[in-house]
């Protein structure tokens, strides 16, 4: 399974999502500045606004998988009412909560701690998607969905990480090229481990995303033309 989400994931990747791209990096900036400008001003509003921001780059991305349009609006999904706000942040704020109590345990804590961070891997997606789960509820949903699943993230970021740290090894000695080559790899790496985590949500929740059949891109929505060649794609 692991070949199969590197696969979807790189799928998306070579269709070279500039706006996609363009949007995650804004949204990192934008969190380390709203961030630090809320932490200065009011003292711990700063976690607040790194949950909504990290929650709306995390549903920007699976956009991103399945094909859809995204637009800098996305950004600020989780802010669009009290409600959604409320609900993002006491959410997210739990998942943290309980992944600190478990690597509070001596000696294996931060193993557990590790374990619990892959088990509530789902939790941001109940939050926004399923309003009918608790606040309090979602990491146990979230726990119970990525059951059977939770090695196969970790095996997957572990390995992406280690071709990551080859890559900056090898073009970090080649003269100037390679520095240009280091800057955009690092660039793109954030972006592939985004898609990978939607690739993930995708298969557990087994959703299927169609590609298209001549070009390999994903299909949006239920569309039965591929957005970025026109080839009629017929499903079923």
């Amino acid at each position: 399974m692991l070949m199969k989400i590197y696969g979807n994931a790189f799928k998306v990747l070579m269709k070279k999502p500039l706006k996609l791209w363009g949007i995650i990096l804004l949204g990192i900036v934008l969190s380390g500045v709203l961030g630090g400008l809320c932490g200065f001003l009011i003292p711990g509003l700063a976690l607040s606004v790194g949950l909504l921001m990290g929650t709306s780059m995390t549903i920007i991305f699976l956009k991103g998988y399945r094909g859809e349009e995204v637009s800098t609006t996305d950004l600020f999904a989780c802010f669009k009412d009290w409600n959604t706000i409320k609900r993002i942040v006491l959410g997210m704020a739990w998942m943290a909560l309980w992944i600190f109590i478990w690597s509070l345990i001596p000696i294996v804590g931060p193993i557990f701690a590790i374990i619990r961070t892959y088990e509530y891997r789902l939790t941001p997606y109940i939050l926004m998607f399923e309003p009918e789960v608790p606040i309090t509820e979602a990491i146990k949903i979230s726990a119970q969905k990525t059951n059977g699943y939770k090695l196969q993230m970790f095996l997957a970021e572990l390995l992406a990480g280690f071709i990551y740290g080859l890559a900056c090894g090898i073009l970090a000695i080649i003269p100037v090229l390679g520095w240009i080559a280091l800057l955009i790899v690092t660039a793109l790496f954030p972006l592939f481990m985004g898609l990978v985590q939607a690739a993930f949500y995708e298969e557990i929740n087994g959703a299927t995303t169609v590609f298209c059949t001549n070009c390999g891109q994903p299909m949006a929505g239920n569309s039965q033309f591929c957005a970025n060649c026109g080839t009629a794609v017929h499903q079923g």
